[in-house]
Formats: structure tokens, C-alpha cells, sequence
């Protein structure tokens, strides 16, 4: 083998982008392995199953709010768990927070309660006056950044809090 040319047989060839701190992201990323573990989180594959959870929280909340006539029984009376959606979201969104950071990955876990819970809203005309849809993702969207900024404030800076505690 020529010397010029890098060895692949050796996992541990790949040099840190940053010193001590590596990124578990493709090389390619335009992003520094410490703003990428914030933004979308230190493993990719705990992010993209985070991220499935958001996709389930968002299919069951929807269904959970569809009218009557379209589910029957699996129908939720609308406006009785206001309280109970922006905590779901919130939670959902610290706990990511706190498994893997990644603001991003917050805000879809965040996303699938609240969207799931006002995009029928305005799908089928549930509230008087009727909501359009726009207005209820505008208000998803709205529930959705609160929540999912504070549910990653504390679940993220929790996180690092026990470990301070712990060192």
C-alpha cells in the first residue's frame, strides 16, 4: 500500500474535528460537533427514534381529536385537557432533552401533542367560530416553541446539572 494513502481497516483512524469533543454526525456537516449535539443531539439514532415518538404522540393526539361521526368512541371531548396537552408537551420535550439534547428533536417532540391536538381543530371546523387551519397551526406552532423551549431548558440543563452534582 502506498504511504500516501489513508488505512481504512482502522476504526480508529477518522481524527477529532475539535480536539476531544467528536461528533457522531458525518464529517460533512457545516456544523461544530458541539453545536450539532445541541441542535439535533449527541446520538443520531437516539434522535431518530425520539423523533418517531414525536411522530406517535402527534397520530395518536390527532385521532384522540377527531370528531365523533369519524372514530366514535375514541373520540376526547375538546377543551377539557388544555392543562394536560401543554404537559404533555413540555414533558415530552425535557424528557429528549434530558436522554440526548437536541433543541430540534424538543421542538418535534413538543410539535406532535400540539399539532396533533389543534390541526383538527381547524381540519373540521370542531370550535364556534370554526378555527381555520392556519389558525390552528399558528397556535400549534405557538404551544409547540414554548413547550419544547422550556421542556429542552430544563430537561437539557438538568441533565447537566446531576452530572455537575455527580462529579
Amino acid at each position: 500500500m502506498p504511504a500516501d494513502e489513508p488505512s481504512s481497516s482502522s476504526p480508529s483512524s477518522s481524527p477529532s474535528r475539535s480536539g476531544t469533543e467528536q461528533s457522531s454526525y458525518p464529517d460533512t456537516s457545516p456544523l461544530s460537533p458541539r453545536m450539532e449535539a445541541l441542535l439535533l443531539g449527541r446520538d443520531p439514532d437516539t434522535a431518530v427514534r425520539l423523533s418517531a415518538v414525536a411522530g406517535t404522540l402527534f397520530a395518536v393526539t390527532f385521532v384522540l381529536h377527531l370528531p365523533p361521526r369519524l372514530v366514535g368512541w375514541l373520540s376526547f371531548p375538546f377543551g377539557l385537557f388544555l392543562p394536560l396537552l401543554v404537559g404533555t408537551a413540555f414533558l415530552a420535550a425535557a424528557v429528549g432533552a434530558y436522554r440526548n439534547d437536541g433543541f430540534f428533536v424538543a421542538l418535534s417532540l413538543a410539535g406532535g401533542p400540539s399539532f396533533g391536538f389543534y390541526l383538527p381543530l381547524g381540519l373540521f371546523e370542531l370550535t364556534y367560530p370554526s378555527a381555520t387551519v392556519l389558525e390552528g397551526l399558528t397556535i400549534g406552532a405557538t404551544v409547540t416553541v414554548a413547550a419544547g423551549t422550556a421542556g429542552f431548558l430544563v430537561g437539557a440543563g438538568g441533565r447537566r446539572a446531576i452530572r455537575r452534582i455527580r462529579d
